[in-house]
């Protein structure tokens, strides 16, 4: 991975320009070799050149030993924190000295244009954050019955996100990038629910902290009030998706744990900033997706009705998740006395 071009003046077009932004990469499996490959081959293609490249490796000195051997252009550091996505940005960002710091994963490939297409969105001042877009990068079948609405189980982008530049709250931390003075500020990243992992058969399908995005883009605009997030849909990424993520049951406990991580962070920020996106999707695009779903019934797609009732099994599966951990953090508040004194 390019590094920081000297000062010296050189023939324009003798390497790309670089931009002042910091990129880290969270890896933790040795199966994932292929994939970290991928990523930091993607990384040292891009148009235009990050400052440098962290790769950290989430408590594995096997793989971290790999990993120094084989990019010798980027910065391999092993997580000093909790085990955990979370513990491993945290480390990458207290090493970066880019201006901006840039987040993806070991199973993200950044298409070549996406640290040209973070940098033109950080040319607003007013912007503290970027979010890019997450393709799915199907490694079975593609799940024609999985609504798109439904893309962030996996991680990928959904249908309901912008179509062009436009505010968010916050990104998916697959493809996300802030200012390093900004997420410092507010002490990094934080843990928005309980460590988990997500096993198939005995397989870890997901990992680590959920909710973390979600958390720092609010504590952030808490923090920083007049600044605001953005989608920059030019900032693509491809996001490997394993067939383990796109089965029923794998779809159903992520959105149980999705209720339950709302319930837990709206209790900390409050229902207004915890649940604002997540009222607008449940009451405008995903009415929307369920009768699309019928509607290309008619059109001769067998799997449309499939994906109107798919849409009424998650939001089922993530309201569940949200009233009983609500009725969970109710039952442990402390009770107070209301007796005289």
């Amino acid at each position: 991975m390019p590094q920081r071009r000297p000062a010296s003046p050189e023939p324009i077009g003798a390497s790309p320009v670089v931009a002042d932004i910091s990129v880290v990469v969270a890896a933790w499996s040795l199966d994932a070799k292929g994939n970290i490959e991928a990523c930091m081959d993607a990384l040292a293609a891009q148009t235009v050149a990050a400052r440098e490249a962290i790769l950290v490796i989430d408590h594995n000195g096997e793989l971290a030993a790999w990993a120094r051997g084989r990019f010798a252009d980027a910065t391999v550091l092993e997580n000093v924190h909790e085990r955990g996505v979370v513990g491993g940005r945290n480390t990458g960002l207290e090493a970066a000295s880019g201006a901006v710091v840039a987040f993806t994963d070991d199973d993200a490939a950044p298409e070549p244009g996406w640290i040209a297409g973070l940098a033109e969105a950080f040319e607003d001042d007013a912007v503290v954050g970027v979010g890019g877009a997450l393709d799915p990068d199907w490694e079975g079948a593609e799940p024609r019955w999985l609504p798109s609405e439904f893309y962030w189980v996996f991680g990928c982008s959904y249908r309901g996100l912008p179509t062009e530049k436009a505010p968010i709250r916050n990104a998916i931390g697959a493809n996300m990038a802030v200012r390093r003075e900004a997420i410092k500020a507010v002490g990094g990243l934080a843990a928005g629910v309980a460590p988990r992992e997500l096993k198939l058969g005995g397989k870890v399908l997901s990992a680590g902290h959920a909710l973390d995005d979600t958390s720092l883009g609010i504590r952030i605009k808490a923090a920083f009030p007049d600044t605001h997030w953005v989608y920059q849909p030019s900032a693509r990424v491809r996001h490997k998706v394993a067939p383990g993520r796109t089965t029923l049951r794998y779809f159903l406990i992520r959105n149980f744990e999705e209720g339950e991580g709302k319930a837990a962070l709206a209790a900390a920020v409050g229902s207004e900033s915890g649940l604002e996106a997540e009222r607008r999707h449940l009451l405008v695009t995903v009415p929307l997706g369920f009768l699309r779903g019928f509607g290309e019934l008619l059109r001769g797609d067998a799997y449309g009705p499939l994906r109107s009732l798919a849409l009424v099994a998650g939001i089922g599966a993530a309201g569940a998740g949200y009233v009983l951990a609500s009725l969970r953090n109710r039952a442990a508040r402390p009770q107070t006395s209301s007796g005289r004194a």
